[in-house]
């Protein structure tokens, strides 16, 4: 009986390729991970990990039943267009018709159906072809490599504008270092690829495998990271829920229009929403813009950013002090209470208090 040897770097391999499937997983299943744009990320890692461990045996010279299964369809052409569809609608991109969006997936799926159709003679022997198709089997396997070179380039040039031209908030930033990421490494396949069109050699993957398993890694621990933030954000939402339910604060038409306004924030919490914009709120009471800030100068002396950001510290400054939110982090209860970002909370919180969250929280 012949034993197998497995370097180091393979063995890196095969652990990031297991992460890489349970953080699908994870994306696919868990509640407050899951969602409609959230899924085509966890179905990209999913087929990542499942390139990943067929190059993994093909690299030690193994090739097991199931291998040969899941080499009957062409990936490569599936995994581009799963992300290009996660960063299209994490953009949150409603010009577009969404419909057409199922076009990309027919390169994988035409693909597919031809390479099943000769793998079943080829590999599995279930049938023999005609030798006027057989003749052109190099030709279709060539045409294959030349696709994989072009096609996710092609993917990754049409994901551009939906991740590096976009806003720089918390979430923004993750999506932007997931396209580099992602880039570079779709970067090194498609010279491997190259090698192999030009030389009719494939080289062994070992090294496409390390570099991905530092992705998957960074990912995890991202991903995670972004789990542990969307949950205690939920949880402290629901909290705040609570709370509000049990007080009431009432107003009528006959209040003034910073009266609304303060019951708005109060009791509605609008500027617990990062995006919100003084266009927003001047619409909600019904007055000019420019009036709006003539109200908010008079009562506050300040701006509509320094009274927003004013009353974001003072929830945060609230939250802190009370124990039932000493389980969550400093950063999900800022992003929670409207800021955007870990620098846009330290910020604004240090302008208006002298102190950091941590050594507020600390006295």
């Amino acid at each position: 009986m012949s034993s197998i040897n497995i370097s180091f770097l393979e063995t890196v391999s095969l652990l990031a390729t297991l992460h890489c499937l349970v953080l699908s997983l994870v994306i696919l299943f868990s509640k407050f991970f899951r969602s409609k744009n959230n899924k085509y990320l966890g179905f990209t890692l999913l087929i990542i990990a499942i390139v990943s461990t067929n190059n993994w045996f093909w690299d030690i010279g193994s090739n097991p039943k199931i291998i040969s299964f899941l080499n009957l369809f062409l990936w490569q052409f599936l995994y581009p267009t799963t992300l290009f569809i996660f960063f299209f609608k994490s953009s949150n991109n409603v010009s577009t018709n969404t419909q057409r969006l199922r076009f990309f997936y027919l390169p994988f799926i035409i693909l597919s159906i031809l390479n099943i159709f000769l793998s079943l003679s080829t590999v599995f022997q279930l049938y023999n072809l005609p030798d006027v198709i057989s003749n052109y089997i190099p030709l279709f396997y060539r045409t294959i490599s030349l696709l994989s070179i072009i096609f996710p380039i092609y993917m990754m040039v049409l994901s551009y504008k939906y991740t590096l031209t976009k806003k720089n908030n918390l979430s923004e930033k993750w999506l932007k270092h997931l396209f580099v990421f992602l880039s570079l490494l779709i970067l090194f396949g498609v010279v491997l690829e190259s090698y192999r069109f030009v030389y009719l050699e494939k080289l062994p993957l070992t090294y496409l495998s390390a570099f991905s398993s530092i992705f998957i890694y960074w990912l995890t621990y991202k991903g995670m990271y972004q789990f542990k933030l969307s949950n205690d954000q939920y949880e402290i939402r629901e909290i705040t829920k609570k709370e509000k339910n049990k007080s009431s604060v009432s107003t009528n038409a006959k209040s003034s229009h910073f009266e609304k306004l303060i019951f708005l924030i109060d009791q509605e919490k609008i500027h617990h929403n990062p995006n919100l914009s003084r266009d927003d709120v001047a619409q909600h009471l019904e007055i000019s813009n420019g009036y709006l800030s003539q109200i908010i100068k008079e009562n506050t002396s300040g701006s509509f950013s320094d009274f927003i950001s004013y009353h974001r510290v003072k929830d945060v400054q609230k939250m802190l002090k009370d124990p039932k939110f000493d389980n969550y982090s400093l950063l999900s209860i800022g992003l929670e209470c409207g800021f955007n970002s870990k620098t846009s909370f330290y910020t604004n919180f240090k302008k208006e208090t002298g102190l950091t969250p941590k050594v507020y929280k600390n006295k």
